[in-house]
C-alpha cells in the first residue's frame, strides 16, 4: 500500500494567511482605540463632575465657591487644597499647613509637611487620556483640571489691559471682563506692569491686604450656574520646565476662555513659571510664553488629549463635551458669570 503523505502549507498559502491576519488586526485596532478613548473620556467626564459637585458642597458649607488661589496669591495654596475634604482626601487636607500664608516666607506648597501633599498624584484630578508628568522632573505632581478664571486673563481685567468700549465677547477689539465664579489675581495696582497681584505686606487678620482669590457667592453668578463654566481640562506640561497643569501653584490652577479650546495659535501666558521646550511640541501644538503684556496678559487656556474638544463642567454640576470648533464668542460667553450672553456651546 502507498503511504499517504500529509501536505503542509505552501509558502504562498502561509503568506496569504499572514496577510489576512494583518488586515484583521488593522481593522480591529482602531475599534479598540476608540473604545479605550470612549472609556477614558467617560472617566474624565466623571472626574470633572466630582470636582464640580465638591465645589457645590463647599458652597453649601461656607456660602461661597472655592477660592481659585489663596488670598496671598500663587504659592500658599490653591483651590486644590480646599477641595480635598470634599474628594475623600481629608487626611491630605489635614497635612497641609499655612493655606493663605501668614507672611512672605511662611510654608508654601512644597515646604515642610506640604511637600507630602504636593507629591501625591490623585486619580480624580487626572484625565486618563493625559500623560502624567512631574514638575521639572522632580517629585511635585501635575494634574489635568483647573477652575474658570473668566473670559480674559488671570488679572480678571479687560484685555488689552485698560481698554474700554468693548464687550465680554470682544466687540471692537476690547474684551471686557464679565465676572467669573472663581477669584484669581485682582490687585489693580500691579496690572500695568504685568506683575503678580500677591501682596507683599500681608499680615494675618488684615483682610484688606490679601487681594487674591476672593471667593464668590453663588448669587454673583447672575448668568446662571448652568450657563457658566466651572472646571475644564488642561494638558500637563509635556517637557521638563513646562509648568502648565501644575495645579498646586496659582498660575497653573485656572483657565480662561479668551481663546477657544486646544487653540494651536494662541499662547498660554505662564508668567512666573516656565514653558520648557514646548515650542517643539506639535501633537497638538501648545504655544507658550512667560511674558505677560498689556495685549496678552497672564492666562492658561483649555486643552486636552481628547479628539476634537475638551470636557468641561458647569457650575451646576453638569458636564459637557465642547468642540474645538466652538465659536470664540460662545466660548468667552460661557466663561463669564455676569455677562448676560447666550452661550451656545453646542453650536
Amino acid at each position: 500500500m502507498r503511504s499517504r503523505v500529509r501536505r503542509g502549507f505552501t509558502l504562498i498559502e502561509l503568506l496569504v494567511v499572514i496577510a489576512i491576519i494583518a488586515i484583521l488586526i488593522g481593522l480591529l485596532l482602531p475599534a479598540v482605540q476608540k473604545v479605550r478613548e470612549a472609556a477614558a473620556r467617560m472617566k474624565c467626564s466623571n472626574n470633572l463632575k466630582q470636582i464640580s459637585l465638591a465645589n457645590m458642597n463647599y458652597e453649601s458649607a461656607y456660602g461661597t465657591f472655592f477660592p481659585g488661589v489663596s488670598r496671598t496669591g500663587c504659592c500658599w495654596g490653591t483651590w486644590m487644597i480646599q477641595a480635598l475634604p470634599y474628594m475623600e482626601q481629608q487626611a491630605m487636607f489635614n497635612l497641609y499647613i499655612n493655606f493663605g500664608g501668614n507672611d512672605s516666607t511662611g510654608p508654601r506648597y512644597a515646604s515642610s509637611s506640604n511637600h507630602n501633599v504636593s507629591i501625591q498624584r490623585l486619580s480624580t484630578f487626572t484625565c486618563p487620556s493625559d500623560t502624567p508628568h512631574n514638575w521639572a522632573g522632580g517629585t511635585l505632581t501635575m494634574h489635568s483640571y483647573v477652575l474658570n478664571a473668566g473670559n480674559t486673563n488671570f488679572y480678571q481685567a479687560n484685555m488689552p489691559l485698560g481698554c474700554t468700549g468693548g464687550s465680554t465677547v470682544g466687540a471692537g477689539g476690547c474684551v471686557t471682563f464679565g465676572g467669573a465664579p472663581f477669584g484669581w489675581y485682582e490687585d489693580p495696582a500691579t496690572l500695568a506692569a504685568g506683575g503678580d497681584a500677591s501682596p507683599t505686606n500681608y499680615s494675618s487678620g488684615d483682610p484688606t491686604t490679601g487681594k487674591s482669590g476672593r471667593p464668590r457667592k453663588i448669587a454673583e453668578i447672575t448668568d446662571g450656574t448652568s450657563n457658566t463654566l466651572a472646571v475644564c481640562e488642561v494638558i500637563q506640561g509635556p517637557s521638563s520646565g513646562d509648568i502648565r497643569g501644575f495645579t498646586w501653584w496659582g498660575g497653573a490652577a485656572g483657565f480662561t476662555t479668551y481663546a477657544t479650546p486646544n487653540n494651536t495659535s494662541a499662547a498660554d501666558v505662564m508668567t512666573g513659571g516656565g514653558c520648557g521646550n514646548s515650542a517643539a511640541y506639535t501633537n497638538p501644538p501648545m504655544p507658550c510664553t512667560t511674558t505677560s503684556t498689556g495685549t496678552l496678559a497672564r492666562m492658561q487656556l483649555a486643552r486636552s488629549r481628547h479628539t476634537g474638544g475638551v470636557n468641561a463642567a458647569m457650575c451646576d454640576g453638569s458636564v459637557r463635551f465642547v468642540s474645538n470648533s466652538v465659536s470664540v464668542t460662545a466660548w468667552r460667553a460661557a466663561g463669564t458669570a455676569q455677562g448676560g450672553e447666550s452661550i451656545g456651546l453646542d453650536n
